[in-house]
């Protein structure tokens, strides 16, 4: 069975959650032997990643910028569903500085859960566009991680946190691999 690691970044809400440093991460890079992907994006959990891949070849994830939504804020003139996005926002963070007290939660059932949640409130406040287009960057992620499983290499994957429900579920389903989603203290 191949194994497929698959970790959740912060990248862009890492200095609002500390409790998850990008040095948590490092070890993950050590005795891996397989592919190792990082999604195409900054952040300081990104940049410590691709500093400390030590020679090992770092591959891009298709980027999600074409059905990204960032945390909305209100401005109090938006449309009923952005502003509905917005409150969703600002009552998931509050809720995330309490949950995430510790590593491992980022990278919990529950964390992925409000994330779905999350997605659902976007494309209800974007549409179909946005959401066809999350989809299928999704897929593409999905294609590569899949073409080295194939392959027989074992998979580290690096996502961003918001979008690690997808593969998590996608790759639970799957036979002949075994999903990894380490502990991280």
């Amino acid at each position: 069975m191949t194994t497929v690691t698959l970790v959740s970044l912060l990248h862009s809400l890492g200095p609002r959650f500390p409790v998850y440093a990008p040095s948590l991460l490092l070890p993950l890079l050590g005795g891996h032997q397989g592919d190792l992907w990082l999604p195409p994006i900054e952040g300081e959990d990104v940049s410590a990643l691709r500093q400390h891949a030590k020679g090992k070849a770092v591959q891009s994830l298709a980027p999600l910028a074409a059905g990204w939504c960032d945390f909305a804020l209100s401005d109090g003139g938006d449309a009923p569903e952005l502003e509905a996005l917005a409150s969703y926002d600002e009552e998931m963070l509050d809720n995330l500085l309490m949950y995430w007290r510790y590593p491992d939660k980022i990278n919990s059932p529950i964390t992925d859960n409000l994330f779905e949640l999350r997605r659902e409130v976007v494309d209800e406040a974007h549409g179909v566009r946005l959401a066809g287009a999350w989809q299928q960057q999704q897929q593409a992620r999905l294609g590569q991680i899949m073409e080295g499983v194939r392959a027989g290499r074992d998979q580290l994957c690096f996502v961003e946190v918001e979008s690690a429900y997808w593969l998590r579920q996608q790759l639970m389903e799957m036979d002949g691999i075994t999903l990894v989603t380490p502990t991280l203290e």
